[in-house]
């Protein structure tokens, strides 16, 4: 016996999945409820800082010049016939002195203008560089940006998504990765939590999923996107793989509750098989969905409904454990 968790109507068909009132998917009555928790992701925020380089400029040094103090010594009487040496020893004394001082000066000019033109030169470089870098440096960090703001990625090691046990299936994390499986006769539909991050309008969605034990389900397993759900009914755009000795894909809408064929079941040879992980991409351009298997390029739709905009979500069909990893979402 089934009973609808909104209107508590019960059935007795166990064939029912869907409450005929109101829609709501019927879940056993003796079953226990499930809840859909909801994780907070703290994002930490790393901060370098690089002190500035700090140069030190010692004083030159000059070596002392001095001019020895003149010896003096008695003088022997003058004889008339001699003339005194001392002026000419002192012009030249003089005259060396001068040199010496002149020559030292033109040193001290000469040094001090290349400095000038070396610090000149160094200040037009360093302008011209750090004008340069700071250039370079705010496109690439405009660029960096960008890209961190238009892209967000769940690996899973964070649990994020609902896990539990319903009358529809289960899902759990187990080793960084997001395992599901539906009951044996059904299928399963889960969607992200409700967050911006998750959402997928004009994006492309990526994400990595194998088959655990290695067999494929009989209504395959894959990607969601556009999901929307409301008390009643769902509704989203799929994206399945079978990776069975046949391996093939297609793609699936769901629409108030309802599965449809947009793509049938069609052979793929870029689908790998067994417990190899495959990829599974969506580029989403308005109401343009191309989609890409290993980065293959398989089938383009257009969505008639025009959805446009909704979370990604996962599914799963039948018992067989499927397991997805690496989810990313690029704008």
């Amino acid at each position: 016996m089934k009973r609808c968790p909104q209107c508590n109507r019960t059935y007795t068909d166990d064939a029912l999945s869907f409450c005929l009132d109101d829609g709501s998917p019927l879940v056993s009555a003796n079953a226990p409820s499930s809840f859909d928790p909801s994780a907070t992701v703290q994002y930490p925020q790393s901060r370098e800082t690089t002190p500035q380089p700090t140069i030190a400029y010692g004083p030159g040094q000059m070596p002392p010049s001095s001019t020895p103090p003149p010896q003096w010594s008695p003088m022997p009487p003058i004889a008339p016939q001699k003339r005194s040496v001392w002026p000419w020893i002192l012009g030249i004394g003089a005259v060396l002195v001068f040199m010496g001082i002149g020559a030292l000066i033109l040193i001290i000019a000469l040094a001090s203008m290349s400095n000038n033109n070396n610090n000149s030169n160094a200040n037009s470089n360093a302008n011209a560089n750090g004008r340069s870098a700071n250039r370079n440096g705010n496109t690439n960090a405009n660029a960096n940006t960008r890209s961190t703001l238009s892209s967000y990625t769940d690996d899973f090691s964070t649990e994020n998504w609902y896990s539990g046990t319903s009358s529809f299936g289960r899902s759990w994390y187990d080793d960084d990765e997001f395992h599901m499986h539906s009951t044996k006769t059904g299928y399963i539909v889960l969607y992200a939590p409700n967050r911006k991050d998750y959402y997928d309008e004009n994006s492309t969605v990526r994400i990595t999923t194998r088959s655990v034990d290695g067999e494929a389900p009989n209504s395959g397993y894959g990607l969601l996107v556009h999901g929307e759900k409301t008390d009643t009914s769902f509704q989203d755009i799929g994206f399945l793989i079978k990776n069975g000795d046949n391996p093939q894909y297609s793609i699936v809408q769901h629409k108030a509750s309802s599965e449809s064929k947009i793509v049938n079941w069609t052979p793929s040879s870029v689908i790998r098989t067994g417990t190899t992980p495959n990829q599974l991409e969506v580029r989403i351009h308005d109401r343009r969905l191309d989609f890409y298997i290993n980065g293959q390029f398989v089938t383009s739709i257009t969505d008639t409904e025009n959805l446009q905009n909704g979370r990604v979500g996962l599914y799963s069909s039948d018992t067989t454990e499927v397991a997805f990893d690496d989810l990313e979402i690029s704008r």
